[in-house]
């Protein structure tokens, strides 16, 4: 059972880990509050639950299909891009961290988190690749607790010790952190889309 848990925790940092859209947008945000941060990250979770529900009711073969990926793809696209030029359109007088504090509801960062994970259609082909995996595993259900154990760890650290340093940045290198935050963002929007319609 340890080691059920053991290989949960690995697969679980092996995926949270690598910086993707959400690892920059949790930065970004973390930045400016911790709260927002870590509810984005764990919305994200939460679709990563839903997903793993899915996939234990059998459910999940049903979004193994090419036009989901496709739909979900532009969805996806849209998504990056709407949060890339949220990114970039506060001006740098604006981005004070005194007067940027917990400036969003963390509720609304929460369902940002979930939503942009839900639409990823790479998420839904990680569920669908380790299915057959978790099939052949006696304790899957411990496996599964350590994966979302390990992303939660991921989600509070990335989230605190960004924002436990955060006051060592100005509102010049905040506004340039978000630029660049947007640039990544919108590569990644791109590449999805790249990915699903023109790719081989």
């Amino acid at each position: 059972m340890f080691a059920s848990f053991f290989q949960g925790l690995m697969l679980g940092f092996g995926v949270a880990v690598p910086f993707g859209p959400m690892n920059i947008l949790i930065l970004s945000n973390a930045l400016k509050s911790f709260k927002n941060a870590f509810f984005l990250g764990l919305g994200a979770m939460s679709a990563d639950i839903f997903y793993f529900c899915l996939l234990l009711f059998g459910l999940l073969k049903f979004l193994n299909s090419e036009l989901i990926h496709k739909i979900l793809a532009i969805f996806g696209f849209c998504f990056l891009t709407y949060l890339a030029f949220l990114s970039i359109r506060t001006k740098p007088k604006n981005l004070e961290l005194k007067e940027s504090k917990d400036n969003e509801n963390i509720f609304k960062s929460f369902f940002k988190g979930f939503f942009l994970n839900l639409s990823n259609p790479y998420i839904i082909s990680f569920w669908i690749s380790i299915s057959s995996f978790l099939s052949k595993e006696k304790y899957y259900l411990v496996l599964g607790f350590g994966l979302f154990i390990a992303i939660l760890i991921w989600v509070f650290c990335l989230s605190f010790f960004v924002s436990k340093f955060a006051d060592k940045f100005n509102a010049k290198v905040l506004f340039y952190i978000n630029l660049v935050s947007a640039l990544i963002i919108e590569y990644f929007a791109l590449a999805l889309l790249y990915k699903t319609f023109f790719a081989q």
